[in-house]
C-alpha cells in the first residue's frame, strides 16, 4: 500500500460498480481487444478501455512518434518522439493499471497475417494509418464471425460503427469496392481522381479547398483535430465496452455515428454508398469516376447521393 491507496484491481475500477453489476464488469476485465494502429484513435481507445478495466491488449504498430503527431495522438509528447507507438501505448496502460497484459507487436499487421489477428480478441479495433489495411480487416471480420468497431475521423467530421457478422461489409458503407483485396483497395484509395469525388471531406468535415486539393494529389496528409479524433476515440471505446459488458445495445451498421462540432447524433449510411461500392470494383465503374471526378455537378450529386 501507498500513500494513495492500494492499487487493487477492486479500487482502481471501484466507481465503475455504480453503474456496472459485478458481472459486467468482470466481463469487461477479461475482455481481450485487438487494437491495429495505435495513434490518434488506436491510442484514444486503447488508454479508454484500460481506464474502464479492461486487462488484455494486443497492440500492432510499426510506426513512431513524429513531431505532426503532437496536435491529436494522446501519447505523444516531447518525450516519446522517435518512440514506437504500440510501446509508448503500453507503457501509459501499465501506469493505470499495472495487472493488464499488453502483447505488443512493433511490425504492424501484413495482409497475409490479418485472419491470426483478428482471432486473437473477442473484439478488434482496425485503426492503422494505411486505410486500405483497416478496410481489409473491417471485411474479414465479418466474413469469420467477430465484431469490430470503426472510428474514422476526418478533419471536423468523425464516424463511429460497430459491424457484426450480419452487419454489410464496412467497404459497403464507405462507397469502397465491394470485395475486393488488399492490393486493390490500397490502389483505388491511392488514386488522384477517386479522392476528388469525396467532396463531403469539404461539406461535413471542413477541410479548406486548397488542402483538399493538395491531399487529391498526395502532397498532404488527412486534416484531424484533437477534438474530434478524441470523440470519436472515446465513442470507439464505449462501443467495445458495449459489445464486451453486454449492458447497452451498441450502434451497429449500417447505422453510425455522425459527430461535428455542431451535433452528434445517430446516422445510416444510405444505399448509394452500398450501390457505389458494387460499382467501382468493375472496370467500368473504375473508368466513369476519372470522367465523374471532372464535373462539379455531378460531384456535386454524388455526394448528395452517399451524405
Amino acid at each position: 500500500m501507498d500513500e494513495y491507496g492500494e492499487l487493487k484491481y477492486e479500487n482502481l475500477f471501484e466507481r465503475n460498480l455504480g453503474i456496472y453489476s459485478p458481472e459486467e464488469q468482470e466481463r469487461i476485465r477479461n475482455g481481450k481487444v485487438v487494437i491495429v494502429g495505435c495513434g490518434g484513435i488506436g491510442g484514444v481507445v486503447a488508454l479508454a478501455l484500460a481506464r474502464s478495466g479492461l486487462e488484455n491488449f494486443y497492440l500492432f504498430e510499426f510506426d513512431t512518434f513524429q513531431s505532426s503527431n503532437m496536435n491529436r495522438q494522446v501519447t505523444c509528447s516531447v518525450n516519446t518522439l522517435g518512440v514506437n507507438k504500440a510501446l509508448t501505448v503500453r507503457d501509459a496502460i501499465l501506469e493505470i493499471n499495472p495487472q493488464a497484459k499488453v502483447e505488443v507487436n512493433q511490425e504492424g499487421v501484413k495482409p497475409d497475417e490479418i485472419e491470426d489477428v483478428i482471432r486473437m480478441g473477442d473484439v478488434v479495433m482496425p485503426a492503422a494509418d494505411d486505410w486500405a489495411l483497416s478496410m481489409t480487416m473491417f471485411n474479414a471480420t465479418k466474413d469469420l464471425g467477430k465484431p469490430a468497431v470503426m472510428a474514422y475521423p476526418v478533419g471536423a467530421l468523425g464516424r463511429v460503427s460497430t459491424f457484426l457478422p450480419e452487419s454489410p461489409y464496412a467497404a459497403e458503407c464507405l462507397a469502397m469496392p465491394y470485395k475486393v483485396g488488399y492490393a486493390e483497395l490500397k490502389e483505388f484509395m491511392e488514386n488522384t481522381d477517386n479522392r476528388k469525388i469525396l467532396q463531403y471531406y469539404q461539406t461535413e468535415g471542413d477541410w479548406r479547398q486548397d488542402w483538399f486539393d493538395e491531399w487529391c494529389e498526395d502532397q498532404r496528409p488527412h486534416a484531424q483535430l484533437c477534438t474530434i479524433v478524441w470523440l470519436t476515440g472515446t465513442l470507439a471505446a464505449m462501443e467495445i465496452l458495449k459489445l464486451i459488458s453486454k449492458k447497452w445495445k451498441p450502434v451497429v451498421a449500417p447505422r453510425y455515428w455522425y459527430i461535428t462540432p455542431e451535433r452528434a447524433r445517430i446516422r445510416r449510411f444510405r444505399f448509394g454508398r452500398r450501390l457505389m461500392s458494387r460499382i467501382s470494383r468493375r472496370r467500368w465503374g473504375k473508368a466513369l469516376i476519372p470522367a465523374l471526378a471532372k464535373r462539379p455537378g455531378l460531384v456535386r450529386l454524388f455526394t448528395r447521393l452517399i451524405s
